[in-house]
């Protein structure tokens, strides 16, 4: 094999390592809406449907339920900028339902805590299905943090049932 090919073979295969090390940076962190924990005090007004969490029949309010957030990398820090939320909100920018997912951090050492980022269904105008993100800036700190995500159902009559299946960071 000439130096030229080698040097061509070489090139390749240093860049192929390289797109494989930038995407094996980019980790995504998921959680289906039912597997996180409602508070106790909710007991009764909530239901899963599969991935789903939504108000049970009949039931009005306010639902909270709380999601951990772990660090998918084995070391290091994700340099998550994106909060994403698959819900429903029936009245779109309207408050009568509404779908809400705060990214919180708790101080390991302290307890102090402190909201980082804020989706708010009722930003955006459609009705049906869908996904919507929100960026922020924030440098993750697992060693003397802990984070979670809270998802808030709004709901003000029966009419229609709000929900949400999925929340990520990326």
């Amino acid at each position: 094999m000439t130096i030229q090919k080698q040097h061509v073979l070489m090139g390749m295969l240093l860049g192929g390592f390289l797109l494989l090390s930038g995407s094996a940076n980019a980790q995504t962190w998921t959680t289906i809406a039912s597997a996180c924990q409602p508070g106790s005090n909710y007991a009764g007004d909530y239901h899963f449907d599969a991935a789903t969490l939504n108000f049970a029949s009949g039931i009005t309010g306010q639902i909270k339920s709380r999601c951990n957030v772990t660090n998918p990398k084995d070391s290091g820090v994700p340099g998550w900028t994106t909060m994403v939320v698959g819900y429903q909100d029936p009245d779109g920018t309207g408050t009568n339902y509404q779908v809400d997912a705060q990214l919180y951090r708790v101080s390991k050492s302290t307890g102090g805590y402190g909201l980082i980022k804020t989706f708010d269904s009722s930003a955006f105008s459609g009705t049906g299905t869908q996904s919507h993100s929100v960026t922020f800036t924030h440098t993750f700190d697992f060693t003397n943090y802990a984070y979670w995500i809270e998802l808030t159902l709004t709901r003000g009559d029966t009419v229609s049932n709000p929900g949400v299946w999925f929340v990520a960071l990326k």
